[in-house]
């Protein structure tokens, strides 16, 4: 990851975490104009407990896809982890960040030895500016590479 990759994911430090959601294995995080979309293999940690992850979704029924653990631990948990503004953000040399809020969550989305595509590049993490106007900074990671966009 260059400076300037580093440079847009440390922008979450201050950021409040604003909303948290979920659809298939992917977790989708607000903070402010700022959403993190973990399609790896994501969690949310909470005094060393796992609350939420995104192999929580593989216990799904097959017919009702909101009949999964990963939706049922974000409702159970949400109060616990809503909230909190972002004290830290960092990336590590293989690309695994680690989000530190100020209520004791950690959100991490792990691509080292954690997900099972390493053969071709997949998207892992993706972290984006919502906004109105014309140009938005995207910042994709993928298993092998990263990419700042405009767009």
């Amino acid at each position: 990851m260059n400076n300037s990759e580093k440079e847009f994911a440390a922008r979450l430090v201050g950021e409040k975490l604003f909303d948290i959601t979920c659809e298939a294995e992917i977790l989708d995080v607000q903070f402010g104009t700022l959403v993190l979309h973990g399609m790896g293999l994501t969690r949310i940690i909470k005094n060393g407990d796992i609350l939420v992850s995104t192999l929580d979704y593989q216990s799904w029924d097959g017919v009702n896809s909101r009949s999964n653990d990963e939706l049922k631990s974000i409702e159970r948990f949400r109060k616990d982890i809503v909230g909190g503004a972002v004290v830290s953000a960092d990336v590590n040399e293989v690309n695994d960040l680690r989000v530190t809020l100020d209520n004791g969550v950690i959100i991490e989305c792990l691509i080292a030895n954690g997900y099972a595509h390493f053969s071709d590049e997949r998207e892992q993490w993706v972290l984006f500016e919502k906004s109105d106007r014309e140009k938005r900074t995207f910042l994709t990671v993928y298993n092998k590479s990263c990419e700042l966009e405009y767009l």
